[in-house]
């Protein structure tokens, strides 16, 4: 943004947003469980309570509702792509299998909804798909952290998949 005289110009550019269509328009009122994950909905948000859940599983004063990220999961909705490949990591797969685990670990005590959708093999390379683009990212960071490499993110064109490319 620049001055010119009186008058301010501005730069327009046109954003792209892609609404997640699995996220509901309307928060339901009250707690929910998820039992595919056993998430919680309570103040508006989804979280882990293992407590609540096991408390009122068996209840019907609980709704059950599949949570967006299970939903994600169960329809295969990838948000994020991790591909994962090289001699290094033909070597030492299950010791990088296990950090990207640690990690995926950390990110759901924060938000549930981010999950691993699935893990497979494809030309040579390990994909894993996430319900969140953050999600990939993070374990994307994880890996290089721990074993550097090459990394490189690649986004849509509304930046709401990303497909994360480590090798070594």
């Amino acid at each position: 943004m620049s001055r010119k005289g009186r008058k301010w110009i501005t730069e327009t550019q046109e954003f792209q947003s892609t609404d997640d269509p699995y996220l509901p328009k309307k928060a339901p009122g009250g707690e929910a469980i998820c039992p595919r994950c056993h998430a919680v909905f309570r103040d508006k948000r989804w979280l882990l309570d293992e407590d609540f859940y096991q408390e009122f599983k068996d209840s019907d004063l609980v709704p059950k509702y599949l949570c967006p990220g299970c939903r994600k999961a169960v329809d295969r909705y990838p948000m994020g792509y991790l591909y994962l490949s090289g001699d290094f990591f033909n070597e030492h797969k299950e010791e990088i299998m296990r950090v990207i685990n640690n990690e995926y670990e950390r990110a759901r005590q924060k938000n549930p909804l981010q999950q691993i959708i699935a893990t497979y093999e494809e030309d040579g390379s390990t994909v894993i798909e996430t319900t969140t683009e953050n999600l990939a990212q993070r374990l994307g960071r994880a890996v290089y952290r721990a074993y550097k490499g090459d990394l490189s993110f690649r986004w849509s064109e509304g930046n709401k998949l990303v497909r994360v490319y480590w090798k070594r």
